[in-house]
């Protein structure tokens, strides 16, 4: 239905009467205190404080104006019974005449409320994102190539699609070449030779079990601790950064957590008085702290990277140990800040090795799910499956570890992977 702007301004003035006179009526009226949880000591003292514009269905909120807690607040909402039949009056009986006066009166229950931001509580925060100018929102030629491919996936003719999957068949990434030097290239068997030599089968790369590139070497021993050991990880840096976990490790949870320490890796931190674990969980910290600002994004500002809390020495040794082969831009225009990426063979590889070294030092080597997961970034089931592949079983904790470890279910490593390759998947057909 179309209004005129005579009708329209005329709506507006109607709804603009009507409020004025719900705040008036508001106004006019009592209000009846009933306290929940508490009971005032001072009533002489005691004075409400009103937040929001009463209107028509709704009644302002209200708040006992006194410091009862930094965090606490004393929260009044309008007992409203209109639809019930009846109001709330107040009536004020002369004691000489018997004569009673009935004035109109707001029925408030008040409760306390604890909440770590009292005004978005309240309703009178309106929260506003900052501008976040050094966000690089560039596209590279990659990204550009990745939406061609879907579009053709998506709209192209079936010629199209086929010559697209073949092209992608025939490209060579560098995993492949790496792959190539490590078994064709590498191999003595396909050198020819003169003299007639007896071929011996640890020569023949077909013969010989494949490593993975991604998963850290597994020691094929009984005690959970010792499948992924501590030496695989840290060395040389223990004595170094020895002081500064021992010191550490004394304090409380909540300054652990400002000194740098992620929040994911309290929950499977304790008071270790061994060196070697110690300096372990600060090596975990660290690599948490990196995954956890890199994102799904797989890149991580040079400056932020510069900026990390925990050790230097330990800082050094993970960009040496999984950012070789990483590349960094400043954007198309060369003006925004550093970028350093990584592929997707070394953020797996780095995913794979923090996880690792979390159930090697986890209490029970048992690690939760959720809070890794949303300190990753990670898909659900991508963490699931690598669990699996370090040899870690899925299990569902209980009500009271659930409650400490923040999540429904964990990862328990028991015994090392196993090396049998497992048969073909069965393919099911809908």
């Amino acid at each position: 239905m179309w209004l005129s702007k005579e009708e329209l301004e005329a709506k507006k003035e109607a709804c603009r009467v009507r409020n004025t006179e719900s705040n008036k009526e508001f106004a006019d009226s009592d209000i009846v205190a009933s306290f929940v949880h508490n009971r005032p000591r001072d009533l002489n003292n005691l004075t409400f404080e009103r937040h929001g514009k009463g209107g028509r269905k709704k009644a302002p909120t209200l708040t006992v104006k006194r410091e009862i807690s930094e965090r606490v607040v004393e929260v009044g909402t309008d007992v409203n019974c209109l639809n019930e039949g009846f109001d709330f009056a107040v009536a004020i009986v002369d004691t000489t005449t018997g004569e009673a006066t009935y004035r109109p009166a707001r029925y408030y229950s008040f409760e306390s409320k604890y909440s770590e931001d009292i005004e978005s509580l309240l309703g009178s925060k309106k929260e506003s994102k900052p501008v976040d100018y050094s966000g690089d929102f560039t596209i590279s030629a990659e990204k550009w190539a990745e939406k061609r491919r879907q579009l053709t996936t998506n709209f192209g003719s079936s010629k199209k699609i086929k010559m697209d999957e073949a092209s992608q068949r025939r490209t060579i990434n560098q995993e492949t070449l790496d792959e190539m030097r490590k078994t064709a290239f590498a191999s003595n068997s396909n050198v020819k030779t003169e003299a007639h030599e007896d071929i011996k089968l640890e020569n023949i790369t077909m013969m010989s079990k494949a490593a993975s590139s991604i998963l850290p070497p597994a020691v094929q021993t009984e005690l959970s601790r010792d499948i992924y050991p501590i030496s695989l990880f840290l060395e040389i840096e223990i004595d170094a950064v020895e002081p500064i976990a021992a010191e550490l490790m004394e304090k409380k949870r909540k300054d652990k957590i400002e000194a740098g320490i992620p929040e994911c890796v309290t929950l499977i931190m304790f008071n270790e008085k061994t060196k070697e674990r110690s300096a372990a969980y600060l090596l975990l910290s660290t690599m948490v702290e990196i995954l956890l600002k890199m994102g799904r994004q797989r890149q991580i500002l040079r400056k932020d990277l510069n900026e990390l809390k925990m050790p230097d020495v330990l800082r050094q040794k993970i960009l040496s140990q999984f950012f070789g082969e990483s590349s960094s831009d400043k954007g198309y225009t060369g003006r925004s800040a550093e970028r350093i990426r990584l592929n997707v063979t070394d953020y797996d590889r780095f995913v794979a090795y923090t996880l690792a070294l979390a159930l090697t030092l986890a209490p029970e080597h048992k690690v939760p799910l959720t809070p890794f997961q949303q300190a990753f970034s990670y898909q659900p089931s991508k963490m699931e499956k690598m669990f699996q592949a370090l040899g870690a079983d899925m299990i569902r904790l209980d009500v009271s570890s659930a409650q400490s470890l923040r999540s429904l279910r964990a990862a328990i490593l028991l015994k090392p992977p196993s090396m049998e390759q497992k048969g073909p998947r069965k393919i099911i057909r809908r």
